[in-house]
Protein backbone atom coordinates (compact mmCIF):
# COMPACT_ATOMS: atom_id res chain seq x y z
CA UNK A 1 0.00 0.00 0.00
CA UNK A 2 1.32 3.46 -0.88
CA UNK A 3 2.12 5.75 2.02
CA UNK A 4 1.38 9.47 1.84
CA UNK A 5 4.19 11.94 1.19
CA UNK A 6 5.79 13.78 4.10
CA UNK A 7 3.21 16.21 5.43
CA UNK A 8 5.26 18.40 7.79
CA UNK A 9 4.65 22.12 7.27
CA UNK A 10 7.46 24.57 6.40
CA UNK A 11 8.65 26.99 9.08
CA UNK A 12 6.62 29.82 7.55
CA UNK A 13 3.35 29.92 5.64
CA UNK A 14 3.81 29.02 1.97
CA UNK A 15 1.43 29.78 -0.88
CA UNK A 16 1.75 27.82 -4.12
CA UNK A 17 0.29 28.95 -7.44
CA UNK A 18 -0.02 26.32 -10.17
CA UNK A 19 -0.56 27.53 -13.75
CA UNK A 20 -2.07 24.93 -16.11
CA UNK A 21 -3.80 25.56 -19.44
CA UNK A 22 -6.91 23.37 -18.97
CA UNK A 23 -8.89 22.07 -15.99
CA UNK A 24 -9.15 18.60 -17.56
CA UNK A 25 -5.33 18.44 -17.78
CA UNK A 26 -5.10 19.32 -14.08
CA UNK A 27 -7.35 16.39 -13.22
CA UNK A 28 -5.94 13.85 -15.68
CA UNK A 29 -2.30 14.23 -14.63
CA UNK A 30 -1.66 16.34 -11.52
CA UNK A 31 -4.04 15.27 -8.76
CA UNK A 32 -1.29 13.46 -6.77
CA UNK A 33 1.01 16.50 -6.86
CA UNK A 34 -1.80 18.87 -5.83
CA UNK A 35 -2.79 16.64 -2.91
CA UNK A 36 0.84 16.44 -1.80
CA UNK A 37 1.32 20.22 -2.04
CA UNK A 38 -1.89 20.85 -0.09
CA UNK A 39 -0.70 18.40 2.59
CA UNK A 40 2.78 19.94 2.76
CA UNK A 41 2.03 23.64 2.39
CA UNK A 42 -1.71 24.11 2.85
CA UNK A 43 -2.34 27.09 0.56
CA UNK A 44 -2.54 26.02 -3.09
CA UNK A 45 -4.25 27.98 -5.85
CA UNK A 46 -4.72 26.55 -9.36
CA UNK A 47 -4.86 29.06 -12.21
CA UNK A 48 -6.48 27.40 -15.22
CA UNK A 49 -9.07 27.66 -17.96
CA UNK A 50 -12.29 26.47 -16.34
CA UNK A 51 -14.61 24.31 -18.42
CA UNK A 52 -16.85 22.67 -15.85
CA UNK A 53 -14.28 20.88 -13.67
CA UNK A 54 -13.65 23.52 -10.99
CA UNK A 55 -15.43 21.66 -8.19
CA UNK A 56 -13.33 18.55 -8.81
CA UNK A 57 -10.12 20.55 -8.41
CA UNK A 58 -11.47 22.23 -5.28
CA UNK A 59 -12.21 18.79 -3.84
CA UNK A 60 -8.44 18.23 -3.81
CA UNK A 61 -8.09 21.09 -1.31
CA UNK A 62 -6.99 23.78 -3.79
CA UNK A 63 -8.56 27.10 -4.66
CA UNK A 64 -9.26 27.75 -8.37
CA UNK A 65 -8.80 30.99 -10.30
CA UNK A 66 -10.37 30.94 -13.77
CA UNK A 67 -7.88 32.25 -16.32
CA UNK A 68 -7.95 31.90 -20.10
CA UNK A 69 -4.51 30.82 -21.36
CA UNK A 70 -5.87 30.77 -24.95
CA UNK A 71 -4.13 27.49 -25.67
CA UNK A 72 -4.87 27.63 -29.40
CA UNK A 73 -3.68 31.18 -29.97
CA UNK A 74 -0.20 32.21 -31.14
CA UNK A 75 -1.12 35.86 -31.67
CA UNK A 76 1.65 37.96 -30.03
CA UNK A 77 -0.74 40.73 -28.93
CA UNK A 78 -2.95 38.25 -27.13
CA UNK A 79 0.07 36.55 -25.56
CA UNK A 80 1.29 39.89 -24.22
CA UNK A 81 -2.13 40.49 -22.67
CA UNK A 82 -1.94 37.06 -21.00
CA UNK A 83 1.50 37.86 -19.58
CA UNK A 84 0.17 41.11 -18.14
CA UNK A 85 -2.80 39.25 -16.67
CA UNK A 86 -0.48 36.77 -15.00
CA UNK A 87 1.62 39.59 -13.57
CA UNK A 88 -1.51 41.15 -12.06
CA UNK A 89 -2.49 37.79 -10.58
CA UNK A 90 0.93 37.31 -9.00
CA UNK A 91 0.87 40.81 -7.52
CA UNK A 92 -2.59 40.17 -6.06
CA UNK A 93 -2.00 36.65 -4.78
CA UNK A 94 1.64 37.12 -3.70
CA UNK A 95 2.57 33.42 -3.95
CA UNK A 96 5.81 32.06 -2.55
CA UNK A 97 6.14 29.62 -5.46
CA UNK A 98 4.73 29.80 -8.99
CA UNK A 99 4.62 26.39 -10.68
CA UNK A 100 4.00 26.54 -14.46
CA UNK A 101 3.11 23.25 -16.12
CA UNK A 102 3.81 22.57 -19.83
CA UNK A 103 5.42 24.68 -22.54
CA UNK A 104 2.90 27.50 -22.97
CA UNK A 105 2.46 28.36 -19.27
CA UNK A 106 6.22 28.11 -18.80
CA UNK A 107 6.77 30.62 -21.61
CA UNK A 108 4.06 33.03 -20.45
CA UNK A 109 4.93 32.92 -16.75
CA UNK A 110 8.63 33.00 -17.64
CA UNK A 111 8.13 36.25 -19.55
CA UNK A 112 6.40 37.67 -16.49
CA UNK A 113 9.42 36.68 -14.39
CA UNK A 114 11.98 38.37 -16.64
CA UNK A 115 9.90 41.55 -16.99
CA UNK A 116 10.90 44.51 -14.78
CA UNK A 117 9.17 44.41 -11.40
CA UNK A 118 8.60 46.99 -8.68
CA UNK A 119 8.19 44.24 -6.10
CA UNK A 120 11.24 43.71 -3.87
CA UNK A 121 10.33 40.06 -3.37
CA UNK A 122 9.75 37.74 -6.32
CA UNK A 123 8.29 34.26 -5.85
CA UNK A 124 10.30 31.16 -6.58
CA UNK A 125 9.60 29.66 -10.00
CA UNK A 126 9.20 26.01 -10.98
CA UNK A 127 9.10 25.16 -14.69
CA UNK A 128 7.41 21.78 -15.15
CA UNK A 129 8.13 20.47 -18.64
CA UNK A 130 5.74 17.67 -19.61
CA UNK A 131 7.46 17.19 -22.96
CA UNK A 132 8.17 19.61 -25.78
CA UNK A 133 4.71 19.28 -27.30
CA UNK A 134 3.67 19.81 -30.90
CA UNK A 135 6.02 22.78 -31.28
CA UNK A 136 9.00 20.59 -30.44
CA UNK A 137 8.21 18.22 -33.31
CA UNK A 138 7.55 20.94 -35.92
CA UNK A 139 10.07 21.13 -38.77
CA UNK A 140 9.44 24.77 -39.70
CA UNK A 141 7.17 27.74 -39.21
CA UNK A 142 6.01 29.85 -36.30
CA UNK A 143 5.65 26.89 -33.91
CA UNK A 144 9.31 25.93 -34.34
CA UNK A 145 10.39 29.54 -33.86
CA UNK A 146 8.37 29.90 -30.66
CA UNK A 147 9.72 26.58 -29.42
CA UNK A 148 13.29 27.81 -29.86
CA UNK A 149 12.49 31.06 -28.09
CA UNK A 150 10.94 29.18 -25.18
CA UNK A 151 13.98 26.94 -24.79
CA UNK A 152 16.23 30.00 -24.69
CA UNK A 153 13.98 31.59 -22.08
CA UNK A 154 14.11 28.44 -19.95
CA UNK A 155 17.91 28.32 -20.22
CA UNK A 156 18.10 31.97 -19.14
CA UNK A 157 15.82 31.39 -16.15
CA UNK A 158 17.78 28.30 -15.10
CA UNK A 159 20.76 30.54 -14.40
CA UNK A 160 18.85 32.01 -11.45
CA UNK A 161 18.99 30.57 -7.95
CA UNK A 162 15.24 31.03 -7.43
CA UNK A 163 14.22 28.74 -10.31
CA UNK A 164 13.89 24.96 -10.64
CA UNK A 165 13.02 22.60 -13.46
CA UNK A 166 10.85 19.46 -13.44
CA UNK A 167 11.15 17.12 -16.43
CA UNK A 168 9.85 13.62 -17.15
CA UNK A 169 12.86 12.09 -18.89
CA UNK A 170 16.63 12.63 -19.13
CA UNK A 171 16.49 13.62 -22.82
CA UNK A 172 14.41 16.69 -22.03
CA UNK A 173 16.72 17.61 -19.15
CA UNK A 174 19.73 17.49 -21.47
CA UNK A 175 17.84 19.37 -24.20
CA UNK A 176 17.00 22.26 -21.86
CA UNK A 177 19.93 22.39 -19.41
CA UNK A 178 22.77 20.65 -21.24
CA UNK A 179 24.80 17.47 -20.73
CA UNK A 180 25.67 18.40 -17.14
CA UNK A 181 22.02 18.43 -16.03
CA UNK A 182 22.54 15.57 -13.54
CA UNK A 183 24.91 17.73 -11.47
CA UNK A 184 22.33 20.50 -11.08
CA UNK A 185 20.49 20.59 -7.77
CA UNK A 186 17.58 22.47 -9.33
CA UNK A 187 16.69 19.78 -11.90
CA UNK A 188 14.30 16.99 -10.90
CA UNK A 189 13.15 14.07 -13.04
CA UNK A 190 9.62 12.98 -12.15
CA UNK A 191 8.21 9.61 -13.16
CA UNK A 192 5.68 11.22 -15.47
CA UNK A 193 2.32 11.81 -13.81
CA UNK A 194 2.70 8.56 -11.89
CA UNK A 195 0.14 5.80 -11.48
CA UNK A 196 -1.48 4.36 -8.36
CA UNK A 197 -0.74 0.59 -8.60
CA UNK A 198 -3.69 -0.13 -6.32
CA UNK A 199 -6.13 1.70 -8.57
CA UNK A 200 -4.66 -0.04 -11.64
CA UNK A 201 -3.69 -3.51 -10.38
CA UNK A 202 -1.91 -6.20 -12.34
CA UNK A 203 -4.32 -8.37 -14.33
CA UNK A 204 -3.95 -11.67 -16.18
CA UNK A 205 -4.04 -11.48 -19.94
CA UNK A 206 -7.45 -12.32 -21.43
CA UNK A 207 -7.89 -15.80 -22.89
CA UNK A 208 -9.78 -14.46 -25.90
CA UNK A 209 -8.63 -14.94 -29.48
CA UNK A 210 -7.44 -13.30 -31.59
CA UNK A 211 -5.06 -11.44 -29.28
CA UNK A 212 -5.76 -7.74 -28.73
CA UNK A 213 -3.34 -4.83 -28.80
CA UNK A 214 -4.34 -1.41 -27.55
CA UNK A 215 -3.60 2.28 -27.90
CA UNK A 216 -4.93 4.81 -25.40
CA UNK A 217 -4.42 8.57 -25.65
CA UNK A 218 -5.44 11.81 -27.32
CA UNK A 219 -6.15 11.34 -31.00
CA UNK A 220 -3.51 13.66 -32.44
CA UNK A 221 -0.98 13.25 -35.24
CA UNK A 222 2.05 13.34 -32.93
CA UNK A 223 0.83 10.18 -31.19
CA UNK A 224 1.46 8.16 -34.38
CA UNK A 225 -1.93 6.45 -34.42
CA UNK A 226 -1.97 6.50 -38.23
CA UNK A 227 1.28 4.50 -38.26
CA UNK A 228 -0.24 1.97 -35.86
CA UNK A 229 -3.36 1.53 -38.00
CA UNK A 230 -1.24 1.07 -41.15
CA UNK A 231 0.95 -1.53 -39.41
CA UNK A 232 -2.15 -3.40 -38.25
CA UNK A 233 -3.61 -3.32 -41.77
CA UNK A 234 -0.42 -4.86 -43.17
CA UNK A 235 -0.59 -7.67 -40.61
CA UNK A 236 -4.22 -8.30 -41.46
CA UNK A 237 -3.38 -8.51 -45.15
CA UNK A 238 -0.67 -11.07 -44.35
CA UNK A 239 -3.13 -13.21 -42.41
CA UNK A 240 -1.84 -12.39 -38.92
CA UNK A 241 -4.86 -12.32 -36.62
CA UNK A 242 -4.70 -9.41 -34.20
CA UNK A 243 -7.41 -7.05 -32.97
CA UNK A 244 -6.63 -3.36 -32.46
CA UNK A 245 -8.49 -1.32 -29.85
CA UNK A 246 -8.16 2.47 -30.04
CA UNK A 247 -9.17 4.47 -26.97
CA UNK A 248 -9.36 8.25 -26.92
CA UNK A 249 -10.93 11.26 -28.59
CA UNK A 250 -9.60 14.12 -30.77
CA UNK A 251 -8.08 17.12 -29.00
CA UNK A 252 -9.85 20.03 -30.68
CA UNK A 253 -7.34 22.57 -29.34
CA UNK A 254 -4.41 20.76 -30.95
CA UNK A 255 -3.52 21.90 -34.50
CA UNK A 256 -2.81 18.29 -35.52
CA UNK A 257 -5.93 16.67 -34.12
CA UNK A 258 -7.22 13.57 -35.91
CA UNK A 259 -10.74 14.18 -37.23
CA UNK A 260 -13.76 12.25 -36.05
CA UNK A 261 -14.34 11.25 -39.68
CA UNK A 262 -10.89 9.64 -39.80
CA UNK A 263 -11.57 7.72 -36.60
CA UNK A 264 -14.83 6.46 -38.05
CA UNK A 265 -13.03 5.37 -41.23
CA UNK A 266 -10.46 3.43 -39.17
CA UNK A 267 -13.28 1.85 -37.19
CA UNK A 268 -14.58 0.30 -40.41
CA UNK A 269 -11.29 -1.50 -41.08
CA UNK A 270 -11.13 -5.25 -40.33
CA UNK A 271 -10.09 -5.91 -36.75
CA UNK A 272 -10.04 -2.24 -35.67
CA UNK A 273 -12.34 -0.96 -32.92
CA UNK A 274 -12.38 2.76 -32.07
CA UNK A 275 -13.86 3.00 -28.58
CA UNK A 276 -13.86 6.78 -28.02
CA UNK A 277 -13.43 8.22 -24.54
CA UNK A 278 -12.17 5.73 -21.94
CA UNK A 279 -13.17 6.57 -18.38
CA UNK A 280 -11.48 3.55 -16.79
CA UNK A 281 -7.98 2.79 -18.16
CA UNK A 282 -7.67 -0.31 -15.96
CA UNK A 283 -10.64 -1.92 -17.69
CA UNK A 284 -9.28 -0.98 -21.12
CA UNK A 285 -5.87 -2.56 -20.48
CA UNK A 286 -7.33 -5.70 -18.86
CA UNK A 287 -8.93 -6.48 -22.23
CA UNK A 288 -5.63 -6.29 -24.13
CA UNK A 289 -2.59 -8.56 -24.47
CA UNK A 290 -0.02 -5.82 -25.07
CA UNK A 291 0.15 -2.05 -25.58
CA UNK A 292 1.53 0.09 -28.39
CA UNK A 293 2.72 3.69 -27.94
CA UNK A 294 3.78 4.73 -31.48
CA UNK A 295 4.64 8.34 -30.58
CA UNK A 296 6.43 10.64 -33.01
CA UNK A 297 7.91 12.44 -30.00
CA UNK A 298 7.21 15.59 -28.05
CA UNK A 299 5.88 13.85 -24.94
CA UNK A 300 7.44 13.73 -21.51
CA UNK A 301 6.38 10.26 -20.39
CA UNK A 302 3.01 9.07 -21.74
CA UNK A 303 0.61 8.27 -18.93
CA UNK A 304 -0.99 5.48 -20.96
CA UNK A 305 2.38 3.73 -21.05
CA UNK A 306 2.49 3.73 -17.23
CA UNK A 307 -1.13 2.55 -16.97
CA UNK A 308 -0.47 -0.37 -19.31
CA UNK A 309 2.66 -1.27 -17.35
CA UNK A 310 0.69 -1.19 -14.08
CA UNK A 311 -1.69 -3.76 -15.55
CA UNK A 312 1.26 -5.97 -16.48
CA UNK A 313 1.20 -5.45 -20.23
CA UNK A 314 4.21 -5.71 -22.53
CA UNK A 315 4.96 -2.45 -24.32
CA UNK A 316 5.86 -1.61 -27.90
CA UNK A 317 7.14 1.96 -28.06
CA UNK A 318 9.04 4.18 -30.44
CA UNK A 319 12.61 5.32 -29.92
CA UNK A 320 11.73 8.82 -28.66
CA UNK A 321 12.32 10.62 -25.33
CA UNK A 322 10.12 9.39 -22.51
CA UNK A 323 9.21 6.10 -24.16
CA UNK A 324 12.83 4.90 -24.31
CA UNK A 325 13.37 6.15 -20.75
CA UNK A 326 10.81 3.73 -19.34
CA UNK A 327 11.08 0.80 -21.75
CA UNK A 328 14.32 -1.13 -22.13
CA UNK A 329 14.36 -3.01 -25.42
CA UNK A 330 13.83 -6.71 -24.81
CA UNK A 331 13.00 -6.25 -21.12
CA UNK A 332 9.70 -4.40 -20.63
CA UNK A 333 8.92 -4.48 -24.32
CA UNK A 334 10.21 -3.69 -27.80
CA UNK A 335 11.51 -0.39 -29.19
CA UNK A 336 11.07 0.51 -32.86
CA UNK A 337 11.95 3.64 -34.86
CA UNK A 338 9.20 6.28 -35.11
CA UNK A 339 7.24 6.39 -38.38
CA UNK A 340 8.52 2.93 -39.36
CA UNK A 341 5.48 0.87 -40.38
CA UNK A 342 7.38 -2.37 -41.25
CA UNK A 343 9.33 -2.34 -37.96
CA UNK A 344 6.19 -1.69 -35.95
CA UNK A 345 4.28 -4.44 -37.76
CA UNK A 346 7.12 -6.89 -37.09
CA UNK A 347 7.15 -6.06 -33.38
CA UNK A 348 3.37 -6.42 -33.15
CA UNK A 349 3.49 -9.78 -34.93
CA UNK A 350 6.22 -10.97 -32.59
CA UNK A 351 4.16 -10.30 -29.45
CA UNK A 352 0.90 -11.45 -31.04
CA UNK A 353 2.43 -14.88 -31.73
CA UNK A 354 4.42 -15.35 -28.49
CA UNK A 355 2.23 -15.29 -25.39
CA UNK A 356 5.10 -16.33 -23.11
CA UNK A 357 7.19 -13.36 -24.24
CA UNK A 358 4.18 -11.09 -23.71
CA UNK A 359 3.72 -12.34 -20.16
CA UNK A 360 7.42 -12.06 -19.29
CA UNK A 361 7.73 -8.49 -20.60
CA UNK A 362 4.44 -7.51 -18.97
CA UNK A 363 5.66 -8.70 -15.57
CA UNK A 364 8.90 -6.74 -16.04
CA UNK A 365 6.89 -3.62 -16.95
CA UNK A 366 4.96 -3.85 -13.68
CA UNK A 367 8.22 -4.14 -11.72
CA UNK A 368 9.64 -1.15 -13.58
CA UNK A 369 6.57 0.93 -12.70
CA UNK A 370 6.92 0.13 -9.00
CA UNK A 371 10.56 1.26 -9.05
CA UNK A 372 10.03 5.01 -9.30
CA UNK A 373 6.95 5.70 -11.42
CA UNK A 374 4.03 5.56 -8.98
CA UNK A 375 1.98 8.52 -7.80
CA UNK A 376 3.74 8.30 -4.46
CA UNK A 377 7.19 8.53 -6.07
CA UNK A 378 6.16 11.55 -8.15
CA UNK A 379 4.49 13.43 -5.29
CA UNK A 380 7.37 12.88 -2.87
CA UNK A 381 9.97 13.94 -5.46
CA UNK A 382 7.99 17.12 -6.19
CA UNK A 383 7.60 18.09 -2.52
CA UNK A 384 11.30 17.41 -1.86
CA UNK A 385 12.26 19.67 -4.77
CA UNK A 386 9.94 22.38 -3.42
CA UNK A 387 11.66 22.25 -0.05
CA UNK A 388 15.11 22.51 -1.62
CA UNK A 389 14.01 25.53 -3.63
CA UNK A 390 12.35 27.25 -0.68
CA UNK A 391 15.46 26.72 1.44
CA UNK A 392 17.87 27.98 -1.23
Amino acid sequence: MQSAPIQSKPLKATKVMLCVTEDWFVLSHFQPIIRALVAAFGDVVVVTTVAGRQSEIEALGARVIAFDFQRQSLDPIRQLAIVRGLMRLMRGERPDVVHAIAMKPIALVGLAFVAPSRSPQRPKFIMHLTGVGFAGTASAGRCLSLYGMTLRLIARLMQRSDTALFVENPDDAARVVGPDWASRQNVTILGGAGVDPEQIPVAPMPDTMPPVTGFLGRMVWTKGVDVLVEAHSRLTQRGCELALHLGGTPDSANPRAISQEQLEAWNRLPGVCSLGHISNPATFWRQTHFAVVPSRGGEGLPRALLEAAATGRALIVTDVPGCRYFVRDGVEGLIVPPDDVPALAAAMERLATDSALCARMGAAARVRLLDGFTERHVAEAAVSAYRRLLNS
